[in-house]
């Protein structure tokens, strides 16, 4: 869990602090850009926990 909150941490870092976006070439995504970003984890999560769902209904593992 350290780990991916370092993850989470570190990137947010690397777009959002200016000393940290000249060294990665990285610019803050616009509202309506996050907006459509925020998506994508949803858009992985759900189908993931639909077919663990599924399994345990059909006694699968």
């Amino acid at each position: 869990m350290w780990g991916i909150a370092f993850e989470l941490a570190f990137a947010a870092a690397i777009v959002t602090v200016p000393p940290l976006q000249a060294i990665f070439g990285t610019a803050l995504p616009d509202p309506a850009m996050l907006a459509i970003l925020i998506a994508f984890p949803l858009l992985v999560w759900a189908p993931d926990e639909l077919r663990r769902a599924v399994l345990r209904r059909t006694g699968r593992h």
